[in-house]
């Protein structure tokens, strides 16, 4: 029986920093660069088990070899857990190799999806995925021709607002997903309400928060892949099967829209797994050319960086009236000072 165990928070100036890389690395696994806390679980001076944490998910999770079989995976998770409810998050997730689900399960996580042979992703609340989808049912349209689009909005631009206009015109009834993530330059809150504001003019459009289920790019972990190059491809399978699960079959959603993307390699990728992976739950895929202002496509990062400029002037010819506005408010002028601020930073 293990005895007077305790865990704290670490970081890089820690004494014990260089035992928890080792740790992590004795388990084939990576520190994830993108976590925001990690803790130790020592017995009086020695390390038995490290936890990480980014936003509500728990990562980079290993345990001491001698401590296998013991209840320390238990009592690390339970002590993170705590420290991330104490943060004011209702749910926390975990996404961990196939061959470790059983582990989390036996201490009373459930599993929401899975790429096989790669990862599984795993929540705290029993019956969270389908309580999510009964919610979804409740905005549940008649129609037949039911389309769907999940947006970022960061922020919501005049290509956005063509591809909103487009979709509504080539199905009976649109759902909006909102992406419900912390890692934007424009809080989730106020991208909700531009996207709301921006497509108003749409009797046909329903504009619906995604929550922790839609996932974000900024939140996958990479760090158990042998080939980190891997990790937007499973995330993106990932994604589209808790989408097509889920969303589409609690709202009957027969098509996707999505828009072309000559920039970003990623979102590219996306939009490829999506014609692979959606068809299989009765999804068609609809992709349209971006809009264009110029020479160049509308898109978000465009805006942001005129905003990081000051360029008010061409920002305007960007967007709607209703985000235009938005720049006005003390929260606009907020984000507008940060993405200043992190542009003479870089």
């Amino acid at each position: 029986m293990i005895e007077k165990t305790f865990t704290k928070e670490m970081g890089p100036e820690d004494f014990h920093w260089q035992d928890i890389l080792n740790l992590i690395e004795m388990n084939d696994i990576k520190l994830d660069p993108n976590v925001e806390h990690t803790f130790g679980i020592f017995k009086e001076d020695k390390l038995l088990g490290t936890a990480s944490t980014l936003s509500n998910t728990i990562r980079s999770i290993a345990i001491n070899s001698q401590e296998k079989g013991s209840n320390i995976l238990g009592e690390l998770i339970h002590e993170v857990m705590q420290f991330l409810y104490d943060e004011g998050y209702s749910n926390i997730f975990i996404y961990t190799k196939c061959e470790s689900a059983k582990s989390f399960e036996h201490i009373g996580f459930y599993e929401i999806e899975r790429v096989e042979s790669k990862v599984v992703l795993l929540e705290r609340k029993p019956h969270g995925i389908k309580n999510f989808a009964c919610y979804l049912k409740s905005f549940k349209t008649t129609h037949d021709h039911v389309g769907a689009i999940v947006m970022n909005g960061n922020p919501f631009t005049l290509g956005h607002q063509y591809l909103v206009e487009y979709a509504a015109s080539n199905c009976d009834f649109l759902y909006i997903f909102v992406v419900d993530s912390t890692h934007t330059s424009f809080p989730s809150d106020d991208r909700y309400k531009l996207i709301l504001s921006g497509t108003s003019h749409l009797d046909n459009v329903y504009v619906i928060k995604g929550s922790d289920y839609i996932i974000s790019d900024a939140t996958f972990p990479t760090y158990f892949l042998k080939r980190p190059e891997e990790g937007t491809q499973i995330q993106t399978e990932l994604d589209l099967k808790i989408f097509g699960h889920y969303f589409a079959e609690s709202l009957n959603i027969t098509k996707r829209f999505v828009g072309t993307e000559p920039y970003c390699g990623t979102t590219s990728l996306y939009n490829e797994q999506m014609k692979r992976i959606l068809p299989h739950y009765g999804v068609e895929i609809v992709e349209i050319p971006r809009k264009v202002f110029g020479t160049d496509a509308i898109s978000a990062s465009r805006v942001r960086v005129l905003l990081a400029k000051g360029n008010m002037k061409d920002v305007k010819k960007l967007v709607p009236e209703s985000t235009y506005q938005y720049f006005k408010t003390v929260q606009g002028k907020q984000v507008i000072e940060k993405l200043k601020d992190s542009t003479s930073r870089h």
